[in-house]
């Protein structure tokens, strides 16, 4: 997959700034990413906080030290935080001391990544690719939204006399959209082993849900439209665990835990409905009604609805496909899993709204084979 860093749209370099009050250090760093970044430094939080003021656009990535004069890492990453400007930036934090206290405060203050010292920099120049890339998914999203909200300027100017000509390009707005998030969601896919026939089914299975749990046409839509773009996180997470034919190791199932909450990141605080409802799926998909799921561990009615019904269809498409780690399922062998987290892993009525529309799922499966 072509990194979202050289995709053109971007249109230019990611800037990465480099804060390290060490110079001997500040120097190796910058000279390993200056190869594919545009890089600056700084030799602590209140320099770079000057010059962030001074820049025409904010940097991409910020990769900090912890202990530094006047400002430090925390410091500087709070200030970023709290700065509407550059609440958004990644930041990775450079640390001797990388123990669970130290994790736990560095989420706490709003880091995204950390390295320890002493320190590769191949390991510096992926971890800062990852969240490059990130942020360069952010910028496209936002391009695309701001695209789409000119379109639909241009095409209500003359709504007063021109309803019906606006009927007709609302529905084709509404389909680009979709289309849109579609696309988007297979770029992601493209680095797994799923297919674009995939996030159909898998769409189409969450419809089956709705209309069986009697929601109205419009959530129904929403949910359906927005679901392709569940996994968009994976974006984030390293080609080697991504692609593994075999199981994962503890430390990989937390590195692949990530991709919700990266996720959840590239599509926060969209003013598009549908953006907004992927965000939803994106966070809470893989929540289980027991409370023992990711990212946060919520239960019961507290996950949102979408995101107990896309967790059902996800597993459900999972199971029945041949996977890089597995072969596929049987329905018969897929439905007995599925019943056996009912309660657990799944809302009991969710599962009890695929029962009913099992037999056209089927079908869909059938029809959609990868």
């Amino acid at each position: 997959m072509k990194p979202i860093l050289d995709n053109p749209i971007v249109g230019q370099r990611m800037r990465v700034l480099v804060v390290e009050d060490d110079q001997s250090i500040r120097r190796v760093l910058v000279g390993g990413l200056r190869k594919n970044f545009d890089t600056l430094k700084a030799a602590d939080g209140q320099i770079a906080l000057d010059l962030i003021k001074e820049l025409d656009r904010p940097p991409d990535v910020v990769l900090t030290d912890v202990n530094m004069p006047r400002v430090n890492g925390f410091e500087l990453a709070t200030a970023l935080r709290e700065n509407e400007e550059t609440e958004e930036i990644p930041i990775i934090m450079l640390t001797a001391n990388a123990d669970r206290e130290f994790k736990i405060r560095a989420l706490e203050f709003g880091v995204d990544d950390y390295v320890t010292k002493p320190f590769d920099m191949s390991e510096v120049r992926l971890r800062v690719r990852n969240l490059a890339n990130i942020r360069a998914a952010r910028l496209v999203m936002d391009s695309y939204a701001q695209t789409l909200e000119l379109k639909v300027a241009e095409r209500t100017a003359d709504m007063r006399v021109l309803i019906e000509e606006l009927t007709d390009t609302r529905s084709e707005l509404l389909d680009a959209r979709t289309e849109t998030v579609l696309k988007l969601g297979v770029a992601c896919e493209y680095r797994d082993d799923d297919t674009a026939a995939h996030l159909t089914r898998m769409a189409q299975f969450t419809r089956i849900i709705g209309e069986n749990m009697g929601l109205d046409a419009e959530t129904i839509r929403q949910i359906e439209a927005a679901a392709p773009m569940h996994d968009i996180g994976k974006i984030g997470v390293p080609d080697n665990i991504l692609q593994k034919p075999g199981k994962l190791t503890s430390d990989e199932f937390k590195t692949m835990q990530m991709h919700a909450g990266i996720g959840a990141r590239i599509l926060q605080d969209s003013t598009s409905p549908l953006l907004k409802e992927a965000y939803i799926i994106a966070l809470t998909h893989h929540e289980k009604w027991d409370g023992s799921g990711y990212p946060h561990g919520k239960s019961g009615e507290d996950i949102p609805l979408a995101g107990r019904i896309v967790a059902l269809a996800d597993v459900f498409d999972a199971l029945t496909q041949k996977r890089c780690y597995k072969d596929a399922f049987s329905i018969e062998k897929s439905m007995s899993i599925i019943n056996e987290g009912e309660g657990k892993h799944f809302d009991p009525d969710v599962v009890k709204a695929f029962k009913l529309g099992l037999d056209e799922a089927v079908t869909i499966r059938d029809e959609y084979a990868d």
